[in-house]
Formats: C-alpha cells, sequence, structure tokens
C-alpha cells in the first residue's frame, strides 16, 4: 500500500498543488452555476441557507428580491450579511424552520447539507417553505467523485470527509492533511461536529432520491472531474455526470402536491 513514508516529496508537493488549482476552478464555476440559476429565477422572496457574509448571491442577482432571507450562525459573517440587506436569522439546521408555509420563491444553499445530520428533515423544511413552482438550488460534495473513489481504492479517507471534529485526517494527499479547524463550540456541544467538519455527503443518485421523497421534482449532477484538468473535465461532464467533485440539485416543488 502507498504510504506518506515512501512517496518522495516532490511527488507529494504536486499531488497536493495542483488538484489545489483544479479545486479553486471547480468551485468557482459550481458557484457560477447555482447564481446563475438563482439570478435566471428572478425570485420575489429568497432565503439563503448558510449565508455566510451574503455575498455569493449578490455576485450574480440582477435584482435583489423583495425579501431575502438569510440564515447564519456566526456572529460576525452574520453581522456582514445584515449589512447587505438580508434579514438573518440563527436557528439549529437539523431541526424545523422558523418560516411559514409556502413563503418563498427559492431555497438556496452552498455547501452546508454535508455539515447536518438530518439531511432529511432539511429537505422536507425546504419543500414545506417553498411556494408551489418554487425551485430549491442546493450544492455540496460528491461521494462518489473520481477524486473520492481514487482516495478510497488506495485505501485513503475520502477527501470529502477529511474534515472530522476539528481535524483533517485519513489522508496524506489532502490540502490541509493533519491541520486543526477552529473549535467556535466546545467538543461536548450538540452541533460541535457539524460546525467542525463534514457528516454526511451524498452522492449524485443519493441526493436525487432524498428530494424526490420528499416531493420534489429533482435533477441532481455534478461538476468538475478533480483532479483531471478543468477544460478536460468540462468535456467529460457531458457523458459523465456523476463524476465531479461538487454536486448541484435543482428542484422544483410541484404546483398540485404528488
Amino acid at each position: 500500500m502507498l504510504t506518506q513514508k515512501c512517496m518522495p516529496n516532490s511527488f507529494l508537493k504536486w499531488a497536493q498543488a495542483f488538484p489545489a488549482k483544479q479545486r479553486y476552478l471547480g468551485i468557482e464555476r459550481c458557484n457560477q452555476w447555482i447564481g446563475e440559476a438563482v439570478a435566471e429565477l428572478n425570485p420575489d422572496s429568497l432565503v439563503d441557507i448558510g449565508c455566510g457574509d451574503g455575498s455569493l448571491l449578490f455576485r450574480y442577482l440582477k435584482k435583489v428580491p423583495r425579501e431575502f432571507y438569510g440564515v447564519e450562525g456566526a456572529p460576525p459573517l452574520k453581522e456582514q450579511a445584515e449589512k447587505r440587506g438580508l434579514k438573518v436569522l440563527s436557528y439549529d439546521l437539523n431541526g424545523r424552520w422558523p418560516f411559514e408555509d409556502a413563503k418563498f420563491d427559492v431555497v438556496f444553499s452552498s455547501q452546508v447539507i454535508e455539515h447536518l445530520h438530518n439531511i432529511r428533515l432539511f429537505v422536507e423544511e425546504a419543500y414545506r417553505v417553498l411556494k408551489p413552482g418554487g425551485v430549491a438550488i442546493v450544492a455540496s460534495e460528491n461521494l462518489c467523485s473520481l477524486l473520492n473513489c481514487m482516495a478510497l481504492c488506495m485505501g485513503y479517507t475520502p477527501f470529502s470527509l477529511m474534515q472530522t471534529c476539528g481535524q483533517y485526517l485519513g489522508n496524506p494527499l489532502g490540502l490541509h492533511y493533519h491541520e486543526a479547524l477552529p473549535e467556535p463550540l466546545p467538543i461536548d456541544h450538540p452541533a460541535f461536529a457539524g460546525v467542525s467538519g463534514h457528516i454526511r455527503v451524498l452522492t449524485v443518485r443519493q441526493a436525487r432520491e432524498v428530494f424526490a421523497l420528499a416531493g420534489f421534482e429533482a435533477n441532481a449532477w455534478s461538476v468538475s472531474i478533480l483532479p483531471l484538468p478543468d477544460g478536460f473535465s468540462r468535456l467529460l461532464e457531458k457523458f459523465i455526470h456523476n463524476r465531479g467533485h461538487y454536486l448541484i440539485v435543482r428542484a422544483v416543488k410541484p404546483r398540485k402536491k404528488v
């Protein structure tokens, strides 16, 4: 088995630096797709679940929604999002959402769902708060990406699951291997695991099924087949829809409940 000790330093550096550039290009393409998808919907009411500082969607929105809500637990980021005009709430995303039924045209969430243990309730709540015909746009990481499959074949933890309870472990090819994350909560806090790592990372098929079982008309696919060069990845993505590292879900709430 290949181990970190038997890897030449030059190979290890290349194995970390080259994917880092491709990863950046991939996440930018993912952000562009989901951002433009929301902008094209031109929603009157929108909620950004895990909005951070609120800046992502402002890169793409042509018009600010009349009702623009955000959900963010980190006080500094919450404050920045509020300065941008979002009405920001904080609550446990593993529980019920404090919004009335059929409130929003769009539910948006990027790189959040993998931090939750109750993904089913998250999806069901997204369905509940959407108006009939409303759309959920969700981005995450893809457990069955080529990069994650390669890691498993080498006996390493999938890249998407290295971030565990405040530490990056199990894969010496990871960009942050053995680094520690900031720990904003005590280790015995119920939300510690989600705040400091990934809990559930879905495959493309699994994501589609989770949203479909909640009542959505759902489509799911992936972008950025890491560690391949971005240009080559774009070509392959036309034929291979489930090996990209970033998962995208576009789910529509039917106008009549099915």
